[in-house]
């Protein structure tokens, strides 16, 4: 509440402006920068001073890099931080075997707030409410959008179906015959909206033969296996296609391209190029 009055740009400005120090190096650290309307223009004023090292973060659905980047062209550097991977996993529990700390790595995921709860309906809760709050509600108020419970089926449908190839007329579709009318465009804007905050990783089919990327279906993968637990439970789950996605979001943190391959109209797992 004691800062509660830094809700606009020229009221941010003025508080950092009041708190510059000269000759000594100023480091300027603003966190949930998306509750202050107009933020980009106070941060732009501070860049262009040239007297700042400046960090920003924030919610997923609003620091998207494209957002950003049409107000500092050439002059961001986007991190994405991902959940615990399987290393840091067992870097964490040092006290379990590798197979154990896979089985448990496999429930629990790399959300570390979580492993604070014994009890797994309690992890669950937890894993949900971070899907909740920092996904679902920023992606409604960000985009406007008046479905919210379209966009719920949605990323169950996508949550139910990691690794599997799909697109948005194949969910549209679906849909449709369950009772809720959408069409592919709309479906296409909220897959688009999904991948942008980081929730999934949309992984595109590659013709190796032919060396070109295929229009027609795409691979999603959940950031965290955790979030498939939460949402779903253990209903009819495909471990394999779970350790695929495991596989595929490592290899995005190791910063590979990946790939859906295709081999003489032949599906394999993974193209992998540095």
């Amino acid at each position: 509440m004691e800062f509660r009055y830094l809700r606009t740009a020229a009221a941010l400005d003025e508080y950092v402006e009041s708190r510059y120090q000269k000759q000594r190096d100023n480091y300027l650290l603003i966190d949930e920068v998306q509750m202050c309307p107009g933020f980009e223009w106070a941060i732009n004023s501070f860049h262009a001073s040239d007297r700042y090292k400046i960090v920003v973060t924030g919610s997923n659905a609003f620091l998207e890099y494209s957002d950003l980047g049409t107000l500092f062209v050439g002059r961001v550097y986007s991190m994405s931080l991902f959940p615990f991977s399987f290393r840091e996993y067992c870097q964490y529990y040092p006290q379990l075997s590798l197979d154990e700390a896979f089985g448990y790595y496999l429930r629990d995921g790399g959300f570390a707030g979580s492993y604070d709860y014994p009890d797994l309906r309690q992890k669950n809760n937890y894993v949900s409410d971070i899907f909740r709050t920092l996904i679902v509600r920023d992606i409604v108020e960000k985009h406007k959008i008046k479905n919210e419970a379209l966009l719920e089926k949605i990323i169950d449908f996508l949550t139910d179906n990691i690794s599997n190839l799909t697109s948005s007329n194949k969910i549209a579709n679906i849909l449709n015959q369950n009772g809720s009318e959408t069409n592919h465009t709309t479906v296409s804007n909220y897959l688009d909206y999904l991948c942008r905050s980081f929730a999934f990783y949309r992984v595109r089919r590659f013709d190796i033969k032919g060396k070109d990327y295929l229009r027609s279906q795409d691979k999603y993968y959940l950031v965290d296996p955790s979030l498939r637990r939460a949402r779903l439970g253990d209903r009819f789950a495909d471990w394999g296609l779970v350790c695929e996605n495991i596989v595929a979001i490592e290899l995005l943190r190791r910063n590979w391209e990946v790939c859906a391959g295709v081999i003489n109209g032949h599906a394999i797992d993974f193209v992998d190029k540095k």
